[in-house]
């Protein structure tokens, strides 16, 4: 039997359905009253924004208590185009869009360098901003009193291409605009560009060490969101014929996010359900108009603490961030691991790096080479540094003092996504996997440096756009067979054993076609089996002529793959060679034993 959530989510993504609403809405306003067109193109300026919001906070994690103010610009910006310049609506509209993304890419500049409360009470510094020069600007948008008179199919004066437009007539336009976007949107979230935001959303560090770049990322996201609330802000100025700074107060952005986390973060058929109760109920609750902000923090405590995910989460099932046509396209003859192409000559040189947490020396003065083809181990005991050697080498940490080449090239000081660009990844001591993903979409993360296609081919689904994501799904199949988890793929990996996720964050590594892998600790957890399949991968690597940097406490599976042996104690290199000679070392006893032990086990 199938699940009703399931039924659901079927018939609400199904493309006849949704072109039937589409034809619904655009055929069967003419038959409806003038009030109820209105409610409606007010349902789809909502659909817009909630979308934007979604975007911008469900996906990419990115919070903003100043939406209503991307959507003040775009409304003032069309508003006055049209009446101030004379400029037509077809022009003043995607105007207003791209100055409502013009100022969320501004905003996205300090908004990248700070994070939660601070990123919220930032987003609220710009709404109030907005308020207030709207408010003091009488000559342009004028002042308190407002703009009016702005060309509307209110004031019966809004005409395109000499055809005076009616309430109808513009809420056919509203319509097809919001289905375009809508679209767009979807083929953009399910691409590697939607992933990305996620990825972001989920862990910043992991994504960097992705080759995703965390601020070039921000940006994006509130440019496109910021945009979208610009355009839907243009819209509902033609459709009212005037704009008063109370319509793009606080209590506007609040309203936008409540509806957007009531929805469901992430979802794009959550926020229309959202929408579509954010549009009808405060003409039912107008007795509670002065409470408004009461009733809204109720309703948000009611979904945060029931429906933590959201009317989405209740009745639909997760979004997936994978084209099904890509998914249709994708072949069978992927390769897990291509060879590398490389001299024996060392290509990962660490010399004399040191790193200093204030008086704390982590690491100190240490060298090591890494070589293609060759596995070598970095171990020590708890605290030794090695974890913060790795965060140095791939770029999470500037280090202090000394240098790192990467095949003849200095990366000391890149950021992480500029080391992970050129070929370098690691993984993590904790997996840091997106847990909402399935075990697919999260090993296609790992290809994100590997496409050349554009976000506006993603957004537009060119073939070329589907033909690549299709190629890198045939290596992620490839992948999954060789680490043993194709019969979960399709599986959310929240909802998969600690083991799994240990495998998944190896093979992600693997789809971003390495040059050097750096492998923090990543036995720890698995059990026998999984950590023989774990071992394949690793030889596998090794034969492809990858460098490997496997930091292990366990040392039976140590012992039998690797062919160097470094040693940290209190951050610094107290052995190197075989892994016969650090076995008898006197050092690295003293360092795992200490002096007491060692002296009674001589005695």
């Amino acid at each position: 039997m199938i699940a009703p959530r399931t039924v659901l989510t079927r018939l609400l993504t199904h493309p006849a359905f949704i072109l039937a609403a589409i034809a619904a809405l655009f055929f069967g306003c003419s038959w409806l009253s003038g009030g109820t067109v209105q409610i409606l193109t007010f349902l789809m300026l909502n659909i817009l924004l909630a979308q934007s919001m979604n975007l911008l906070t469900g996906i990419a994690g990115q919070i903003s208590l100043g939406h209503a103010g991307f959507y003040g610009m775009g409304a003032y910006a069309s508003g006055i185009l049209m009446k101030t310049a004379g400029l037509p609506f077809v022009v003043s509209i995607p105007l207003a869009a791209a100055i409502g993304a013009l100022s969320g890419y501004l905003v996205s500049f300090p908004a990248g360098r700070v994070r939660e409360f601070y990123l919220a009470m930032m987003t609220l510094a710009f709404g109030l901003i907005f308020r207030e020069v709207v408010r003091e600007w009488d000559d342009l948008t004028g002042g308190a009193v407002g703009l009016s008179n702005v060309p509307s199919t209110t004031l019966k004066n809004l005409s395109v291409f000499g055809v005076t437009l009616d309430a109808i007539d513009y809420f056919r336009i509203v319509v097809i605009v919001t289905a375009i976007v809508m679209w767009l949107v979807h083929n953009f979230i399910q691409s590697r560009h939607g992933r990305a935001f996620y990825a972001i959303h989920a862990s910043e560090v992991a994504a960097g060490c992705l080759g995703i770049p965390r601020a070039g990322t921000k940006r994006q996201a509130y440019t496109i969101g910021a945009g979208m609330a610009g355009l839907a802000g243009g819209l509902y100025a033609h459709m009212i014929g005037y704009l008063g700074p109370e319509s793009f107060d606080l209590a506007r952005s609040i309203e936008v996010l409540v509806t957007t986390v009531v929805g469901g973060l992430g979802s794009m058929a959550g926020q229309i359900l959202s929408a579509i109760v954010f549009t009808f109920l405060p003409e039912k609750l107008q007795v509670f108009a002065q409470y408004q902000f009461i009733v809204y923090g109720a309703i948000l405590a009611f979904s945060l603490i029931l429906l933590p995910r959201g009317l989405a989460g209740l009745l639909l099932l997760p979004p997936r961030f994978i084209k099904p046509a890509s998914l249709r396209r994708a072949g069978t003859a992927g390769v897990a691991i291509r060879p590398v192409d490389s001299d024996r000559n060392a290509a990962l040189v660490v010399e004399g790096v040191t790193m200093r947490f204030g008086g704390l020396t982590a690491v100190d003065d240490v060298s090591l080479e890494l070589h293609p083809g060759r596995i070598t181990a970095l171990i020590g005991p708890n605290g030794s540094g090695k974890s913060t050697l790795v965060n140095v080498v791939s770029g999470i940490y500037q280090p202090t003092a000394g240098a790192i080449r990467f095949f003849g090239e200095s990366i000391t000081g890149l950021p992480d996504h500029r080391i992970a660009g050129k070929g370098l990844l690691r993984t993590f001591q904790d997996p840091r996997l997106v847990p909402r993903f399935t075990v697919r979409e999260n090993l296609l993360l790992g290809a994100h440096r590997r496409y050349r296609t554009s976000g506006l081919a993603a957004a537009l689904s060119l073939p070329s756009a589907v033909r690549e994501e299709a190629t890198f799904l045939a290596s992620v199949d490839a992948v999954t067979r060789m680490a043993g988890i194709a019969d979960v793929a399709d599986r959310p990996l929240e909802s998969l054993p600690y083991g799994y996720r240990r495998l998944v964050e190896v093979g992600r590594a693997l789809l971003a076609e390495p040059r050097a892998v750096l492998l923090d600790e990543p036995a720890a957890g698995l059990s026998e089996a999984e950590m023989a399949l774990l071992a394949r991968m690793i030889r596998a690597m090794k034969d492809a002529g990858l460098m490997v940097l496997l930091i292990e406490h366990h040392m039976d599976f140590v012992a039998e793959l690797v062919d160097d042996v470094v040693v940290l104690d209190s951050g610094r290199v107290i052995y190197h060679g075989d892994i016969e000679g650090m076995r008898k070392s006197p050092a690295v006893i003293e360092a795992y034993l200490g002096t007491s032990e060692t002296e009674a086990a001589h005695a």
